[in-house]
């Protein structure tokens, strides 16, 4: 092989050696590539979901409340829809046509005019008349009285505390006659053995704490503008033993919820004193509607969200089960005594939060469950019967229709989008959403339950936690009558104050009479 062969296969050597390594590192730079462009697809989806997240953040804290439609927004999509369609006319719908909903014209009414006063209210008279001079004509002549005028002013006098004394004269023995000792009336008994505050003064703490929100310390400082000093300590334990005091109402009550079959349930967070650290940690106050009607409103604390609360609570229960798709409620549900129910408000809240990435799909399925609520509203009033056969012939087809609708659109949409995390939830519990429609007595959503969480959230802003897990089963028994009271329009500080006075002496067989309906109709037949 002569000097040129043996350069030539030399460089062709180097050359496949080359060519190898670039191979080699071709190869390289397009996994690099594939795992840079895996990577920023993850963050690119990272971020969207973190855009979504601070835009609900957003518009919790600046945006509206309501979660009712925008009428004025789903107009402007329909224009949008149909401009899209007469640009592309051959091009099908993405969609199909959204449902057009009437809305009804405000109609402005007429004021009925200022309510009288209550005739019961005290009544002190201020008699307005003119000068003397003033009731005479020019020529001197008495001016007649042609009519009076009489209006009423409501004012204000601050609470007066009084100071209740018992005098119980003692009555000596008859040396003359055996077995006769000294006579004395016996001790008034209130609701706290040794206590300074009598029944109406331990209702006023009461309500206005866990009606009306007022944290002790407000409470302590009104007391102090009355001259008297009572600390926020010692009302502290007032709350505590009086819970005490109604907590076998308080269970009966509970007896009474689990004996009827239907049960609506929720819960919400509140912050827990952890004594000493002077830190907090989250416990739960969790809300429970039912009894006949479902006329009671109870609570029950628990230190955490966990299984074993609902499970504790509704132990031994038969019947229908109406909470959001919280896995918490998983134990519970599995038995075979109990039916889940669905909530179509939180069904609805899903795509709410999806208007403003997919406000055409989005307002679609919220035009269909308006459809639902306007058929609920109408029947409000009618016997189960009734709402059980509208149900059957209107909401059936509404529901098949929605349902249709989620089923041909989710692959629609991109797994991670707030639409399709709606859709998936709603196809998610759909058995449990369409259950209403079998039986006329159960609503179609856990509102009243949520209703009863909203004195929570606004006492949350004036309390900011509760003092401990005693403080948390305290606020839960003596906010179930308050909340109770309030439903059934019940002057919550003369129930306290009657039943607190009564309880520890009333016959245990009679105890349902002490329960605020009860209560309320044994009055009614007295007057």
């Amino acid at each position: 092989m002569s000097n040129r062969e043996a350069a030539l296969l030399e460089e062709v050597t180097r050359l496949k050696e080359e060519q190898s390594h670039l191979i080699e590192e071709r190869d390289h730079l397009k996994e690099q590539n594939a795992e840079f462009e895996r990577l920023h697809a993850g963050q690119q989806a990272t971020i969207k979901a973190l855009q979504e997240r601070v835009k609900g953040y957003i518009r919790r804290i600046y945006g509206r409340k309501s979660e009712k439609i925008d009428v004025t927004q789903m107009v402007f999509d329909d224009i949008i829809l149909v401009a899209e369609k007469c640009l592309n006319p051959n091009q099908p719908s993405a969609h199909p046509d959204i449902v057009e909903e009437k809305v009804q014209e405000h109609i402005r009414r007429k004021h009925p005019g200022r309510k009288p006063l209550p005739a019961e209210l005290e009544r002190i008279e201020h008699y307005l008349d003119i000068p003397e001079k003033d009731k005479k004509t020019a020529d001197g002549k008495d001016r007649p009285i042609i009519g009076i005028d009489i209006t009423e002013k409501l004012d204000y006098r601050p609470a007066v505390l009084v100071v209740n004394r018992y005098i119980r004269p003692k009555y000596g023995a008859n040396d003359d006659i055996e077995g006769s000792g000294v006579k004395q009336h016996l001790p008034i008994e209130g609701p706290i053995d040794k206590c300074l505050a009598e029944s109406g003064l331990l209702a006023q703490v009461i309500v206005e704490k866990y009606e009306h929100h007022t944290p002790l310390y407000r409470q302590e400082l009104k007391f102090e503008r009355l001259g008297i000093e009572l600390s926020r300590n010692t009302m502290g334990g007032w709350m505590v033993k009086s819970a005490d005091v109604l907590k076998p109402l308080y269970e009966r009550m509970r007896e009474w919820v689990l004996r009827y079959d239907i049960v609506l349930n929720d819960d919400t967070p509140v912050k827990v004193l952890d004594p000493g650290s002077g830190k907090t940690h989250q416990g739960y106050l969790w809300c429970t509607v039912g009894g006949q009607d479902l006329k009671y409103t109870m609570y029950n604390f628990t230190m955490t969200r966990g299984r074993e609360g609902p499970s504790e609570f509704f132990k031994g229960y038969k019947g229908f089960l109406l909470t959001d798709d919280y896995a918490g409620y998983n134990e519970v549900i599995s038995n075979e005594d109990i039916v889940a129910i669905g909530c179509w408000t939180h069904a609805r809240r899903y795509f709410k939060e999806a208007q403003d990435t997919h406000p055409k799909a989005a307002n679609e399925v919220l035009v269909m469950i308006a459809g639902l609520y306007k058929i609920e509203k109408r029947i409000k009033n009618d016997s189960a019967e009734a709402r059980l056969k509208v149900r059957r012939k209107e909401s059936r087809p509404k529901l098949a229709k929605i349902l249709l609708w989620l089923r041909r659109n989710k692959a629609a949409f991109l797994p991670q989008s707030p639409i399709n995390k709606a859709i998936a939830h709603a196809l998610k519990i759909r058995r449990t959403l369409t259950r209403y429609t079998k039986d006329g007595r159960l609503p179609i959503d856990n509102n009243l339950a949520e209703n009863g969480i909203r004195p929570i959230a606004l006492g949350r802003k004036n309390w900011l936690f509760l003092g401990s897990e005693t403080g948390g089963q305290t606020a839960a028994i003596l906010m179930t009558f308050c909340t109770t009271c309030r439903k059934l329009k019940i002057n919550t500080w003369e129930y306290f104050t009657d039943v607190l006075q009564r309880i520890n002496t009333h016959p245990m067989s009679k105890i349902d009479d002490l329960l605020p309906d009860r209560w309320q109709q044994l009055r009614q037949n007295k007057t």
